[in-house]
């Protein structure tokens, strides 16, 4: 079973589709959420987060990085840079954990 990795410390240059990213969600429905790296719907080639965890879970991305964020995969250094901008103002990226994509035998 793949392990939670500190997303500052995660030493890849890219975030593959399907990775999971988990931090504290700040809010009194939930104290975690879970989101997944996913394509965006409308086909760009561009790169979101859906949560998968939580009332909001599997409900349309979250959010849908510009076109800067991604060539292929996520770029782990303009998610780091930019989090709170583009995915949670109101928290810190050195509470966000990283791990593989799940696989089938893990659920």
């Amino acid at each position: 079973m793949t392990k939670w990795k500190d997303l500052l410390e995660y030493t890849d240059t890219v975030i593959s589709r399907g990775a999971l990213l988990k931090f504290p969600a700040g809010q009194s429905i939930e104290n975690e959420v879970v989101m997944m790296v996913c394509e965006a719907p409308d086909k760009s080639g561009r790169f979101g987060l859906m949560a998968i965890t939580g009332y909001k879970a599997g409900i349309n991305c979250y959010v849908i990085f510009p076109a800067e964020a991604a060539q292929m995969q996520l770029s782990a250094s303009w998610l780091i840079a930019n989090w709170t901008m583009w995915v949670w103002p109101d928290g810190h990226v050195q509470d966000v954990k990283i791990r593989a994509p799940l696989e089938a035998q893990e659920l």
